[in-house]
């Protein structure tokens, strides 16, 4: 495998562990998503949809001769195509819509009596979509009700024909049959010329002069008796009627009342909620990480602090705090766990930074924040150097919240700070554990001063009274980013371990905690990096070099 494709290849695997660790975040949200559109759209109101189709001519036919002629003038097909979207906007005019709207009672609704302009709103139900290559139109409307929304449809196809009809007076119909009389006239004066009166075409010519003669009669004595142009409408508008002119716009299909609702669809939503769900999910996941300024693995934390890596310790839950005591003392009571190694793996690598010169008896453990695991790190390597037949004791240096007598179930009456107050002797303070090779000293009384006292003259006695009598002494402290404990204290060890929890510290506290340690001058043994997850390459890299590791004990 070349370079190219095993860099492609981890990419891969970093990006298949961002959305492992983060899977909750990604599953609660596909789950919200679909959940709540699921929901969504068995709960909304159906919506149906009614539509009329209308046929629409450039110009309208005139019938008004009995020579049945119909022309059309020619336009232009950018003409046309103006003529036909104002139509369209014609359909959706404020007017139009009124008319329907008042015929309809529509205002007597609910949704349209309560609106602040019911006309706008009614108007947004209406849409206008012109059928591709022909002369038609779609009108459809929509609604709740089926039977509503067929009934406006209509409404409004049957307003917008009726506003193409206009009237023609009595005095323009007779002057419009006067002046084809006179071009019939001058047409039998041309035919006279060549035929005698017996040729069919001036019989033709004849019959239609006496045709046009006989309408002008009848126009004379008519009485124009037409309700409305409604009437006018049922009685069809293109056959010939006096007094109007035919309209170019018919109805071709009237609305009928749906069956179906377009709205919701629910199967549709369903699929697009799980599509949406599942890349939603993990775009969010992505993000999140791209946000997240924690330390996660190795190379986050090392970025930061320039200080060698020890180990990495997988994470095991949050089961409340009875299981938080068993994972306390696991390296005793599971010791052929693979977490148990873990610690046994940090028991040797700090046996090996230990020098003649520079021995590491004395070790504080101290981390960013709080419980990110200093005190399970503390009593399961203690445990592990113990099982080695080495003294060990342990010491709960966090005089603000101590925890170290709960974990072995032991009196914090005497401890730490009576010590270091002067109430009780170095004997008096320690306490056996039941486990063999290993005593504690709890941190006794909640003093005022915490940080005096580990400044005092006393706390280095302490400490030199602790390596006389034990092999190793371990330290827990108070987290070193809250206060300035573990700084003080670092003075007066031989060296300190920096516990940091996967994904929960910030970078840029980590950066100012380095520098302050930094200046302080500590000693630095090394990072342990905790709660990493399983699928972490971190976590994989480790165990695999694990295999390898010498073990003492």
């Amino acid at each position: 495998m070349d370079l190219v494709s095993l860099q492609e290849d981890l990419h891969l695997k970093e990006y298949i562990d961002v959305i492992k660790r983060r899977r909750d975040t990604a599953i609660l949200f596909f789950a919200t998503v679909v959940l709540v559109v699921t929901i969504g759209s068995f709960l909304m109101r159906p919506v149906y949809r009614a539509t009329a189709t209308l046929l629409i001519d450039p110009e309208s036919p005139n019938v008004l001769t009995t020579t049945g002629m119909v022309e059309m003038q020619s336009q232009d097909y950018l003409a046309y195509k103006e003529y036909f979207q104002s139509q369209v906007h014609i359909i959706t005019s404020y007017g139009l819509a009124k008319k329907a709207f008042d015929d309809l009672e529509l205002g007597k609704m609910r949704k349209y009596a309560r609106a602040r302009e019911p006309i706008k709103k009614f108007l947004k139900t209406i849409d206008v979509e012109p059928v591709r290559d022909t002369r038609l139109l779609n009108l459809s409307v929509r609604d709740r009700d089926p039977e509503l929304a067929a009934k406006i449809a209509n409404r409004m196809a049957e307003l917008y024909v009726m506003r193409n009809l206009y009237y023609i007076s009595k005095s323009e119909i007779l002057n419009l049959l006067k002046n084809e009389y006179l071009k019939l006239e001058s047409r039998e004066t041309e035919l006279a010329k060549v035929y005698k009166d017996a040729h069919p075409e001036m019989v033709k010519v004849k019959n239609e002069m006496s045709d046009i003669l006989g309408r002008i009669d009848r126009e004379k004595k008519s009485i124009y008796d037409y309700d409305d142009i409604e009437q006018y409408l049922k009685r069809g508008s293109q056959h010939e009627l006096s007094g109007f002119k035919a309209n170019n716009i018919s109805i071709q299909d009237p609305a009928q009342k749906p069956v179906f609702p377009i709205k919701p669809k629910k199967i549709l939503n369903i699929f697009l909620s799980i599509i949406v769900g599942f890349f939603g999910g993990i775009g969010l996941v992505f993000f999140l990480e791209y946000i997240d300024d924690s330390a996660k693995t190795v190379e986050d934390v090392a970025g930061v602090m320039k200080w060698p890596f020890l180990i990495s310790v997988p994470d095991m839950g949050d089961e409340g705090e009875a299981k938080a005591i068993e994972k306390d003392l696991l390296v005793n009571s599971k010791p052929k766990d693979p977490i148990s190694e873990v610690y046994r793996s940090l028991r040797t690598r700090i046996f090996f930074s230990s020098t003649e010169e520079h021995p590491l008896r004395g070790i504080m453990i101290t981390s960013p924040g709080p419980q990110e695991g200093k005190t399970i790190t503390l009593c399961n390597l203690g445990i592990a150097i113990s099982q080695i037949g080495k003294k060990t004791l342990l010491v709960d240096a966090d005089m603000r919240k101590p925890r170290l007598h709960n974990v072995f179930k032991r009196e914090n009456n005497v401890g730490l700070s009576n010590y270091l107050s002067g109430q009780c002797s170095f004997d008096e303070a320690v306490q056996k554990t039941g486990i063999e090779n290993l005593s504690i000293v709890s941190g006794g009384i909640l003093p005022p001063n915490p940080s005096e006292l580990l400044s005092s003259h006393k706390m280095m006695e302490f400490i030199a009274k602790a390596k006389e009598g034990f092999d190793s002494i371990l330290l827990d402290t108070p987290p070193i980013g809250i206060v300035t404990d573990a700084a003080i204290l670092s003075k007066a060890v031989d060296g300190t371990i920096m516990i940091v929890q996967s994904g929960k510290t910030s970078k840029k506290v980590l950066a100012h905690i380095y520098h302050l340690l930094v200046d302080a001058q500590a000693r630095i043994i090394g990072i342990a990096l905790n709660r990493v997850s399983l699928t972490s390459k971190d976590y994989y890299y480790y165990a695999y070099y694990q295999t390898a590791e010498p073990k003492t004990r």
